[in-house]
């Protein structure tokens, strides 16, 4: 498992890298957020649940060209599956329409997705450069409807008594935001503290209903995937195409 950040160094990080990713877009320039209904068709991202736990690396177009590591670095037990050839494009026309959200050239860096499933959570953290502008999108889960909103979790900015950000005037506030198949938020990945509360849901449920025709899965689970890119003309312009392949 990677190392998580404490509250001290989520802290100083957020100081540090505070409006360092102007856009034009007043409202996520102001919360370090955005809410995007009906971003992505949902069905062209769906995937059924790997049998492999962990994390996969694919290097080229064939799906079937992968290394495995067996422990997902950073959400234990769930997978992750970095440079899927599925969403090779797709991480492009996403590009395209964050362009036009936020009114700023975008440059892809890299790209994954990731199945939790019940009782894991996502610790709270702040992301690395290459993250400058991110994207998560929920595709699907079989969660029951009681069950199913489970909500992504991201600190606001933090108002200083000045330029030099010497002391906090206001805190940021923290805010939930539920996303439906489809839907994305956008958000500040090196700026904004972000998080998920541990999964809802019984590991071994029951079967579930038919998903986009396909077959129904054995266990509960919550696909996300999360895009990133850096500002053309930002200071962490360098990061382009981080581990491209």
């Amino acid at each position: 498992m990677a190392e998580e950040m404490t509250e001290q160094q989520i802290a100083m990080q957020e100081k540090k890298n505070s409006g360092t990713a102007w856009t034009r877009n007043k409202k996520f320039d102001k919360n370090g957020y955005l809410v995007v209904k009906d971003l992505w068709d949902p069905e062209e991202l769906y995937h059924p649940v790997p049998e492999l736990r962990g994390q996969l690396n694919y290097w080229d177009k064939n799906p079937q060209n992968f290394n495995h590591v067996p422990v997902e670095n950073q959400v234990e037990g769930s997978v992750s599956r970095y440079w899927h050839p599925q969403y090779r494009e797709i991480h492009s026309g996403i590009r395209k329409k964050l362009e036009k959200e936020i009114g700023r050239k975008l440059y892809n860096t890299y790209y994954y997705d990731r199945y939790y499933f019940p009782g894991q959570a996502l610790t709270k953290h702040a992301d690395r450069d290459a993250c400058e502008i991110s994207v998560t999108i929920h595709i699907s889960t079989n969660l029951p409807d009681n069950l199913k909103d489970w909500a992504v979790k991201i600190k606001t900015p933090d108002t200083y008594t000045d330029k030099k950000k010497t002391a906090i005037l206001v805190p940021g506030e923290e805010r939930s935001c539920v996303l439906n198949p489809g839907d994305g938020m956008v958000y500040k990945g090196c700026e904004r503290p972000h998080w998920r509360d541990p999964m809802p849901g019984t590991p071994k449920g029951k079967k579930s209903k038919k998903l986009f025709g396909k077959a129904p899965q054995e266990e509960q689970y919550y696909h996300q995937i999360f895009f990133h890119y850096v500002l053309q003309d930002g200071q962490r312009a360098h990061c382009a195409w981080d581990r491209a392949r």
